[in-house]
């Protein structure tokens, strides 16, 4: 071995040892989250280290040390839950504590851990960002992360940096682009494919990504995409909607909706929903209508409740449609079928009666469950279609306890179709989990309608009701919640709105549209348009019978219906610069001539009311004024007797004076 003296090049030159004494002058620089840059020292560190306790190697110590750190860290995740769910789950644990803590620990393992830890992850999943974020969105990573925390406020600060960020970096990318290549085409959907690209890692569906995928997207369409991304009202409503089905999931995944808790929605839901009507009627009672041509003004809260908006008239109406195809199907010698459609078990929450978590829970929310449901109805109807099977009739759609949808469906069928049509719907309802328990008996029931118990409309006009405004149901109580109707309807409507869920749908038939614009002409009689005034006279009476066979009858199909709506296109008609559709009238495509029938005359815009003067409206109570003149011309008293009252008998009289106030300044 050579002398170690003589290695004197810089790489293998002796150094100085570390020694423990003068250890403490060296330390460690890092950076903190903020950017700031900090040091540590020895001495620190070596606290630090020595502070946390090691991690025995093997044997019984090292699993009791793997099991009290997993103890503290359920117990920060039991306290890091957000507050509308933790109320009960921190309670519990600390009703165990107090009783016994083996017990509470035992829950934190086999309950929390196994069962709600798992659910809560999931749901958040559904609703994160995917993925790594790109770098210019990394700084809103907590504010996504803490989405189900935020209010209003914050809400609106999130959007407001958003439509900033997607601005900015279009601006960027578009000129580094055009300045290279010139092409303001090609640089408008480069552009736009640098900043969607960023946002679809939001975890939001961005419009005009799969068109731009597809190489179809044009620079017409890329800029009213990208309008909307740089509009901060656009970002707000994608963001609450986020924020409230984000919620509203996970109140759901820890059994806050239930049969025992609080059925149909969360008591936070139902309370939003209710502020948001009241609002909302505030906002129609502060405004009105004008006619931009006359200037004649309407309450706008009087022409919204004169429509559909109104349930009242929602129901009417539906009730006129369903009794209208019951008429038809028995001229015709329908059979009337009334079926039911239930998901299968893992999209229920919870248990329909002791209101206990489902463990084959898939955490699927309502308005995925409802996909399911429209999904197979899908090829229920293709595989009719097919088959040659025609029918028509209403679907509705209502939560279960936990706010799981499932569907009924009133339909008319032809009496030798009945049985095949049955097997079929039978068999696709049956093709997911089929063979679980309690499957055949609930997941689809078909039953005929009889006369002897009801007719059609009868069948369907519970259901109508009970998801409306539950009219003519007083004393009823829901199977479902065992709760008055009444008061249940109210929630229906608050979880449709939440899941954005199409609550009743008709199938087959003539469109409901072309009705309603029908209806606006009145008994105005189309003399010069023979070939729309029986579709007109039918809405007018109203017979929907009448309506439907003068569009072709119940089986028509939509390209040989005889009245449809007339459409006005208006170029740049929003904030987005889309081609807006507006109804403006019926026409029926088989006539040769022109037979435009407009139905909107009017041009209206909303307005505020106009609000009193003070002064106008200001009356004074006294006695009589005094004159304008310094003459008395009254005849009143004139008595000479009145005239000789002694002056010192009188009551003066006294006005009010304004009061003058002299601010003197001493010189």
């Amino acid at each position: 071995m050579p002398d170690s003296t003589a290695l004197a090049w810089s790489w293998n030159a002796q150094r100085r040892a570390i020694n423990p004494s003068n250890a403490e002058e060296s330390a460690i620089e890092y950076l903190t989250p903020k950017g700031e840059r900090k040091a540590l020292a020895y001495s620190d560190l070596v606290d630090v280290v020595y502070r946390v306790p090691l991690r025995p190697r093997d044997g019984e110590a090292r699993r009791a040390f793997d099991r009290t750190r997993l103890e503290r860290h359920l117990r920060r995740r039991v306290q890091a839950l957000p507050a509308f769910i933790r109320k009960r789950f921190s309670m519990h644990l600390e009703t165990l504590d107090r009783r016994n803590q083996k017990e509470a620990v035992r829950w934190l393992f086999n309950t929390f851990e196994r069962h709600v830890l798992r659910r809560v992850d999931a749901v958040n999943a559904q609703y994160l960002p995917q993925g790594n974020l790109p770098a210019i969105l990394f700084p809103l990573r907590n504010d996504f992360h803490l989405l189900p925390w935020a209010d209003k406020k914050r809400l609106k600060r999130l959007a407001y940096k958003l439509a900033n960020l997607m601005k900015s970096e279009f601006m960027r990318e578009f000129d580094f682009r055009y300045e290279k290549t010139a092409d303001v085409e090609f640089s408008t959907i480069y552009a736009y494919g640098a900043i969607a690209s960023k946002a679809t890692s939001l975890n939001i569906a961005i419009p005009g990504w799969k068109q731009y995928c597809d190489e179809v997207l044009t620079a017409e369409d890329a800029l009213r995409v990208i309008a909307r991304l740089q509009k901060e009202k656009w970002w707000l409503g994608k963001l609450r909607k986020i924020h409230d089905r984000w919620r509203e999931h996970l109140l759901i995944a820890t059994s806050y909706v239930s049969k025992v808790a609080s059925p149909y929605c969360s008591e936070p839901c139902f309370r939003e929903w209710i502020a948001q009507k009241k609002a909302n009627f505030e906002y129609l009672q502060a405004m009105e209508l004008e006619d931009q041509d006359t200037g004649e003004r309407t309450s706008l809260l009087d022409k919204v409740m004169g429509s559909v908006s109104n349930p009242k008239i929602a129901r009417h109406e539906l009730m006129v449609r369903m009794r209208g195809f019951e008429d038809m199907a028995n001229e015709m010698g329908l059979v009337g079928m009334f079926y039911t459609l239930t998901a299968p078990s893992r999209y229920h929450a919870t248990h329909v009666h002791s209101g206990k978590r489902n463990d084959k829970y898939c955490n699927a929310s309502p308005r995925k469950t409802q996909k399911y449901l429209c999904n197979v109805w899908s090829r229920v109807r293709a595989k009719w279609g097919r088959e040659g099977i025609r029918t028509f009739g209403f679907r509705v759609a209502e939560p279960h306890h936990d706010g799981t949808p499932h569907w009924h469906l009133l339909l008319f069928l032809r009496p030798e179709e009945v049985e095949l049509a049955t097997d079929i719907f039978h068999e696709y309802a049956l093709q997911v989990d089929g063979s679980e328990p309690g499957a055949a008996q609930y997941r689809f029931t078909a039953k005929p309608i009889d006369e002897e118990f009801g007719s059609a409309t009868g069948y369907i006009a519970k259901y109508i009701s009970k998801n409306i405004d539950g009219y003519g149901m007083d004393g009823e109580f829901d199977h479902e919640s065992g709760k008055p109707v009444k008061e249940m309807a109210k929630r229906v409507r608050a979880w449709a709105s939440r899941w954005s869920i199409r609550q009743f749908q008709q199938i087959g038939g003539a469109p409901v549209s072309t009705w309603r614009e029908l209806r606006r002409l009145g008994s105005r009689e189309l003399v010069l348009h023979p070939e729309l005034e029986a579709a007109r006279a039918a809405a007018d009476a109203p017979d929907w019978p009448g309506y439907v066979n003068a569009q072709g009858g119940p089986f028509v199909t939509r390209d040989c219906l005889r009245v449809r709506l007339n459409y006005e296109y208006t170029e740049n008609g929003n904030d987005y610069g889309d081609t807006v559709a507006k109804i403006s009238g019926v026409y029926c495509p088989f006539t040769v001539s022109e037979s435009v029938i407009y139905t909107r005359t009017n041009d209206y815009k909303i307005v505020p009311k106009h609000k009193p003067s003070s002064v106008e409206n200001l009356t004074l109570e006294g006695r009589d004024a005094a004159p304008w003149s310094s003459v008395n011309n009254c005849t009143e008293y004139n008595d000479s007797a009145e005239k000789n009252i002694n002056r010192k008998d009188r009551t003066p009289v006294t006005y009010p004076r304004f009061k003058t106030i002299f601010t003197t300044t001493k010189t």
